[in-house]
């Protein structure tokens, strides 16, 4: 199991759009095969850094699932005050 972290800073003020916008992603990135889950958090103490955490059965789920989000992120542009980054893990046990 791969296990994927996204931390994203917004633009600032625009946490809850950010938030909002990868909470409608998730919608689709569930629907992959292979995706295990795809959750959106929000910090509490700064709005405008919002969380992803995924889980992807191997790397042919994630290679899939980086091809599909070049589509569903395109509208994320103005809302990113810069990459996101990204760690990945193997889920141990």
């Amino acid at each position: 199991m791969i296990v994927i972290t996204a931390m994203m800073t917004a633009t600032p003020g625009n946490g809850d759009a950010l938030a909002d916008a990868m909470t409608k992603i998730a919608v689709e990135v569930e629907k992959e095969a292979g995706n295990h889950c795809y959750l959106v958090h929000q910090s509490v103490d700064d709005a405008d850094t919002v969380l992803i955490y995924e889980q992807y059965t191997d790397e042919d789920a994630l290679a899939e699932h980086r091809e599909h989000l070049k589509e569903l992120g395109a509208g994320l542009k103005g809302l990113l005050a810069g990459r996101p980054d990204i760690k990945q893990f193997t889920l141990k046990g």
